[in-house]
């Protein structure tokens, strides 16, 4: 056990840290190249948190309540269809802006050190986003730390497949498998796509690329729609 504070500029939405980050530091913990995790209550920013690891396995705690935790995972994990550099370039959609994650830690547009991972829809429904990971003043080293591939692998997947249902939705699950770590001074690819809804939950499925297509990660996620909130895509 280790008694723990997420700084707040790891942050989510609504003061929590942000979901891919927090899978990281799971992942990290529980020592897998595949790791699924479960976030089943908001993990606070600025507060005192327990990590638990033994045995392949890790928790988050507070107050004796389980925060998030890795359960067990298949090492078959979906990848999206690679997006060649000149098409992600080529787009001219804009940025898709949710106003409530401005601040978050991988894809918003505040906050001190964040990763710049920033995704913009493809005409087929998928989104892309162009990710130098040399440009984050927290990565240091020649190359990408898992936590840091995690949290890339989060938000993307978010975008699509809140654009796809009209929901605003936050991190249920996220199941990751690392390949290699990639060179911190190249950019790389994050391609992601909707891939279902069943009832409350929409599922995503995220790959990092190299410009010349290999898969350095990849994720299966799971977001569940918040009730009282919902977005027009289009608008």
């Amino acid at each position: 056990m280790r008694e723990m504070t997420f700084e707040k500029r790891f942050q989510g939405p609504f003061g929590s840290v942000n979901g891919g980050y927090l899978a990281g530091v799971l992942g990290d913990a529980a020592s897998s190249h595949v790791s699924s995790v479960r976030l089943r209550r908001p993990v606070p920013v600025g507060e005192p948190v327990y990590l638990f690891a033994d045995d392949g396995w890790a928790a988050i705690r507070q107050c004796d309540q389980t925060l998030a935790e890795t359960v067990d995972a298949s090492e078959a994990v979906a990848t999206t269809e690679f997006v060649p550099m000149d098409e992600a370039l080529a787009t001219d959609h804009p940025r898709f802006d949710l106003g409530m994650f401005a601040d978050c830690f991988v894809c918003g547009r505040g906050g001190e050190a964040g990763l710049g991972v920033r995704p913009r829809p493809l005409a087929d429904g998928r989104f892309v986003a162009l990710w130098q990971p040399s440009s984050s003043g927290l990565i240091e080293g020649p190359l990408v730390p898992k936590r840091f591939l995690h949290s890339a692998l989060d938000c993307p997947g978010g975008f699509a497949a809140i654009a796809a249902s009209g929901h605003l939705a936050v991190t249920g699950s996220l199941t990751t498998r690392i390949d290699f770590l990639p060179e911190t001074d190249q950019t790389l690819l994050v391609v992601a796509e909707a891939t279902g809804r069943e009832g409350r939950k929409l599922f995503a499925t995220t790959t990092i690329f190299t410009e010349s297509g290999l898969v350095a990660a990849t994720a299966e996620a799971v977001w569940v729609t918040l009730e009282t909130l919902s977005i027009d895509p289009a608008a």
